[in-house]
């Protein structure tokens, strides 16, 4: 895609920012796996940002090196399944895996080299529309399946939730439908839009990664075990609930289902599949249940003078964001909400 000189500010700001950005994350000391990807990721676009800079000269700016460019540009929705992938599977970035996703793009870039024709352009543009609806079908997939596994496994999910790659996708989608726009006609506005989508979806990938802790996707237990405890009974039922309320395990931040487990000698697996299907709920909400109804309701009943950052704190919560989500979900009112209402019922009986 080649942009015109009068388009050099906004290339020119793209490649400063996917530049300045991959310095900060390997000059980062304690950056983790998913962070180092993501340092290569824009690497990678700050090359494919700096050769539109240099494309965009007089003696480069020709039809045939515009299609040349189209073709090298697909290349990077390679980027989108690594980071995904790396989100949701952790540690699953290898070069072996990434020649594997390559190779398709190889072969066709390949045989465009060698037989330049409109035919051979259009099989490619319609390859990166299925690449395109793969990643997005895919990334839906590995979503779900990765906010379903935090919130049966964690108590505290906000150093580890990617909620955010919701709006990762809007960027993403609005990207490559331009993409498809200029592979077919060029106009200078979608140029912009496209390098602006490009920063958009990336600026919100490096906000949140910097500050999210990487989780351990453990393996469900093997189906023969399963149904090897499955056979014994919910053993357990009943006395994990006493314990956790009676010695206010819920009042612990960082609570997991594998600790819980542990503590009462059965599976995680089977523990999880226990609040799934006997209680009904996921261990996070059950948890915080228990943290507003046993503790945040009951303070903020009794002590008008605590602030909610207080409350949310004492009830087991790392942020007032995640007490407050929890507090609508459970009573359909904010805290807030909920004090005010409660002031005014206090003052009318008083009357």
């Amino acid at each position: 895609m080649t942009t015109p000189p009068s388009a050099f500010f906004l290339v020119g700001a793209a490649t400063a920012y996917f530049t300045l950005s991959a310095i900060q994350i390997f000059t980062t000391k304690k950056r983790n796996r998913l962070q180092t990807v993501l340092g290569w990721i824009f690497i990678v676009w700050a090359v494919l940002n700096l050769k539109d800079i240099i494309i965009s000269l007089p003696e480069f700016n020709n039809k045939e090196t515009v299609k040349y460019i189209l073709l090298i540009d697909g290349w990077s929705i390679i980027t989108y399944f690594i980071f995904l992938y790396e989100l949701t599977i952790p540690k699953w970035t290898t070069w072996r895996k990434i020649l594997i996703m390559c190779l398709p793009f190889i072969v066709i870039s390949t045989i465009y080299v060698i037989w330049p024709n409109f035919m051979v352009m259009n099989v490619y543009v319609i390859f990166l529309w299925l690449c395109a609806v793969s990643f997005f079908v895919i990334g839906f997939v590995k979503y779900k399946h990765y906010i379903r596994y935090i919130h049966e496994n964690y108590s505290n999910i906000d150093e580890i939730d990617i909620s955010w790659l919701r709006y990762m996708f809007v960027f993403a989608f609005l990207e490559q439908s331009l993409y498809f726009v200029i592979a077919y006609r060029y106009n200078f506005v979608i140029d912009l839009l496209y390098y602006g989508s490009a920063i958009g979806m990336w600026f919100i990938a490096h906000t949140y990664t910097m500050t999210l802790k990487p989780v351990v996707i453990m393996e469900p237990a093997p189906i023969s075990l399963q149904k090897e405890i499955e056979a014994k009974g919910y053993h357990f039922a009943g006395n994990i609930e006493k314990m956790v309320e009676n010695q206010e395990l819920y009042l612990n931040k960082d609570l997991t289902l594998s600790d819980l487990a542990k503590s009462i000698g059965t599976n995680r697996t089977y523990l999880s599949d226990y609040f799934c299907n006997n209680k009904h709920t996921t261990f996070y909400d059950y948890i915080n249940q228990l943290r507003i109804e046993q503790m945040a309701i009951p303070l903020i009943q009794q002590h008008p003078e605590y602030t909610l950052e207080y409350i949310a704190a004492e009830s087991g919560f790392k942020s007032v964001s995640t007490f407050r989500r929890a507090f609508i979900k459970i009573t359909d009112k904010s805290p807030s909400q909920y004090r005010s209402e409660l002031d005014t019922r206090q003052q009318s009986d008083k009357k």
